[in-house]
């Protein structure tokens, strides 16, 4: 037994690993740690992109809509006050600005010319749009060029 004594005399005692330490943080940690925020910027934008409406989709059926209607009616005086009104209605949803449905005449005419990026409205056949809607009905006007002309602005949406 001596020996055996002696034997374990000669051991030393059981290391112990030093403590883990929080700091500095596994490469694991620093990627969940820029993934995060990231992450929740991505899911908010969606998220709001989805809640936000497409105008130009929206517009764009309404006016499909509104050519249907024309094509069944033919009533081009009753087409143009409603595009008219369309487009008032789709400028001031998408640009939130009031005076848009004040606009009458050159006016009015300048600015869907800027908002489209064409002179479709005051230098076309488009340009009906700006006093018909206000007078007797009295002829049919050719819609094709004002038809052309709102699909323009509504792609511009």
């Amino acid at each position: 037994m001596d020996q055996l004594q002696e034997a374990l005399k000669d051991l030393r005692d059981i290391h112990q690993p030093d403590p883990v330490s929080i700091w500095p943080l596994a490469p694991g940690w620093w990627i969940l740690i820029l993934l995060v925020p990231v992450l929740i910027f991505l899911i908010r934008y969606l998220l709001k992109r989805k809640s936000k409406p497409n105008y130009k989709k929206l517009a764009s059926e309404e006016l499909q809509n509104i050519i249907a209607d024309f094509e069944i009616q033919r009533n081009s005086h009753k087409t143009i006050g409603e595009i008219s009104l369309f487009i008032r209605k789709a400028l001031v949803a998408k640009n939130g600005n009031e005076q848009i449905a004040g606009l009458i005449g050159e006016d009015w005419l300048d600015y869907l010319d800027r908002v489209s990026g064409t002179k479709l409205f005051s230098n076309g056949g488009a340009s009906i749009i700006a006093t018909s809607p206000y007078r007797k009905q009295e002829e049919d006007h050719d819609l094709q060029d004002l038809i052309t002309a709102t699909k323009s602005l509504v792609k511009k949406l």
